[in-house]
């Protein structure tokens, strides 16, 4: 790939892979070095790298990535007891988007992933199954648990677990 058609493909998807990455990650200084380091590293490889299928690379590798930072940051992760006050229920409908944010967070990464996929960036399922490795199938059953699971717990804070 030439580098004026890098620079036009790494400009066309830089929101949509920092959307991605903050999804994966929860953190946005985060997201923008994860994605600031993959293209680096894609700058190098140039040479290497085929125009077709360009966003299905950008996003797998970005994933890879992600999860590698994940799995650090656990690796790393001290366990101390946290003073922090337990949360009141909500009151007031504009927090209902912080919750199903909260929530959404909660999810395993496959399913977080899937659900920002679809229903925050829009795409086919055929094109969430490129980028994560599974099956069609298998994106739309992670799909549909992990709405589910929104659903059921989004239930239980509105009615205070009744």
């Amino acid at each position: 790939m030439k580098s004026e058609e890098l620079n036009i493909a790494f400009i066309e998807l830089k929101d949509v892979a920092y959307r991605y990455a903050m999804s994966l990650l929860g953190q946005s200084a985060e997201a923008e070095d994860a994605v600031q380091d993959l293209y680096e590293r894609l700058w190098r490889r140039r040479l290497l790298i085929r125009s077709g299928g360009f966003r299905a690379l950008l996003m797998t590798s970005l994933r890879n990535l992600c999860l590698d930072r994940l799995r650090e940051k656990e690796r790393r992760r001290t366990y101390e007891p946290t003073d922090t006050p337990a949360e009141e229920p909500p009151t007031a409908d504009k927090e209902t988007t912080d919750i199903v944010k909260h929530l959404i967070e909660q999810l395993p990464t496959r399913e977080r992933e899937v659900i920002h996929l679809r229903d925050c960036e829009g795409w086919q399922f055929e094109d969430i199954a490129a980028v994560t490795g599974a099956s069609e199938a298998a994106v739309r059953v992670a799909l549909s648990r992990a709405r589910e699971k929104i659903r059921d717990e989004l239930s239980k804070i509105m009615d205070y677990g009744l």
